[in-house]
């Protein structure tokens, strides 16, 4: 067992297929969630662990504000890989062509 922390980007990397890295950045944002509603409440914690068993991810923050950004840039991430795993189509309209 790895008891070692590590960071979120070499947490993700671990992760060799798309479906696997989607459930990765699932994960990540469910705990991203979790650690906001914390610091929120209690006003003091500005960081974020995840542990799934084979790995243990440690990350600090110095405010919230960093967290919800972090949180916003994984949510953009996790859509990239949705879109290439079910492809991504663009339908462009107009009558003026």
């Amino acid at each position: 067992m790895n008891a070692n922390y590590t960071s979120i980007s070499h947490f993700v990397e671990e992760k060799s297929k798309l479906i696997g890295k989607v459930a990765t950045y699932d994960l990540l944002i469910e705990g991203m969630e979790a650690a906001i509603l914390e610091s929120t409440v209690s006003g003091h914690l500005v960081q974020y662990e995840l542990d799934d068993g084979q790995m243990k991810v440690r990350t600090m923050y110095r405010n919230t504000k960093e967290m919800v950004a972090t949180m916003d840039g994984l949510i953009k991430i996790r859509q990239r890989y949705v879109n290439k795993l079910n492809g991504s189509v663009a339908v462009l309209r107009g009558g003026n062509l």
